[in-house]
C-alpha cells in the first residue's frame, strides 16, 4: 500500500476572507434598514419608542432606542393614552398638557415629509410621576403643593406682611375673602398654602415667623373667611423665599395660597 494521503489543512487566509465577506455583507444589510427606516415614505405607519428631549408647542422630539432623535407632530385629532399596571392593559385617558422632557412613550405614527404625524402616545403611569419629580427638581414641598399631577390650581392668592409681623393687613383680608369666596363654589375643594420671609435676621427665627404667617392665614381662611376646616391644610414655613434676595424685600414676606382640587375626583363627577 502507497503512504496515506495527508489530512488537508484549513487555509487561514480563506477563512479570513469569507470572514470579512460575511461581515461586510452584514453591514450593507444594516445600513440598506437604516435608510429605509429614515427614509419612509409618507403615509407609512410607525411605531416609536423613546424619551422625551423637547416639547414645543405641537411639536415634541423623541430620542430613540437607537439613539436618534425623531421630531414628532401632534394634531387635535392625536389621542394621549396612560397606562396602569404592569401589563399596561389598564389605562385613562391623558392629555396633551401631559407630555414633558424626560417621559418615556409610545407613539404610534405616520411618516409626514422628514417627521411623523402622530395617531396616539401613550405612557406609564409610573413613569409619569418620576418625569414630574425631575421637573420639579425633587422638591418636596413643591412636590406637595402639586402633588405629582393629581391636584390642580384653581386659584392662587398672595399675602403680604409688614417686616417682623405675621398681622394680616386689610388688603390681605380682602384678597383672602375674595380666595374664599371663590373655594366654596368649587365642589370638593381643598386650600394649601406656604409663609415666607425676606433675607433679614437669622434662619431660626424666619423659620418660626414663616410659620406663624402660614398659620395666620389659615387661621383666617377658617375663622374669619368661613372655610371648612378639613378643606385647610396646615401651613408650611418655608423660611427665606428664593426670591427674597439681599435685605428687606417687601414682595418676600409673604404667604402663597392656592386653591387645588383632585383632577381624579372631578373627572368621575
Amino acid at each position: 500500500m502507497g503512504p496515506t494521503p495527508a489530512a488537508p489543512h484549513e487555509d487561514p487566509s480563506m477563512n479570513k476572507r469569507t470572514l470579512m465577506k460575511s461581515l461586510s455583507l452584514t453591514a450593507a444589510m444594516a445600513a440598506v434598514l437604516a435608510v429605509s427606516s429614515a427614509s419612509a415614505a409618507d403615509g407609512d405607519k410607525s411605531k416609536i419608542k423613546g424619551l422625551i428631549t423637547s416639547v414645543q408647542g405641537n411639536t415634541i422630539v423623541v430620542k430613540d432606542a437607537a439613539n436618534v432623535e425623531q421630531t414628532i407632530t401632534l394634531s387635535p385629532s392625536t389621542k394621549y393614552k396612560r397606562t396602569k399596571g404592569l401589563t399596561g392593559v389598564v389605562h385613562e385617558k391623558a392629555e396633551q398638557t401631559a407630555l414633558m422632557p424626560g417621559l418615556p412613550v409610545t407613539i404610534d405614527a405616520v411618516a409626514s415629509g422628514s417627521g411623523f404625524d402622530a395617531t396616539e402616545v401613550s405612557f406609564k403611569s409610573e413613569d409619569f410621576r418620576t418625569a414630574q419629580q425631575v421637573q420639579a427638581g425633587l422638591a418636596p414641598t413643591t412636590a406637595r403643593m402639586n402633588d405629582f399631577g393629581k391636584y390642580e390650581a384653581l386659584a392662587t392668592a398672595e399675602v403680604l406682611f409688614d417686616s417682623g409681623s405675621a398681622t394680616i393687613n386689610s388688603a390681605g383680608k380682602s384678597s383672602l375673602d375674595q380666595f374664599a369666596a371663590k373655594a366654596k363654589e368649587t365642589q370638593d375643594y381643598q386650600v394649601v398654602l406656604q409663609g415666607f420671609t425676606d433675607s433679614t435676621g437669622n434662619a431660626e427665627a424666619n423659620q418660626r415667623l414663616s410659620m406663624r404667617r402660614a398659620n395666620a392665614v389659615a387661621n383666617y381662611l377658617q375663622q374669619q373667611a368661613g372655610l371648612q376646616p378639613g378643606r385647610v391644610r396646615a401651613g408650611d414655613g418655608m423660611g427665606v423665599a428664593t426670591d427674597a434676595g439681599a435685605g428687606s424685600n417687601a414682595g418676600a414676606r409673604k404667604v402663597v395660597v392656592k386653591l387645588i382640587v383632585d383632577k381624579g375626583v372631578q373627572a368621575g363627577k
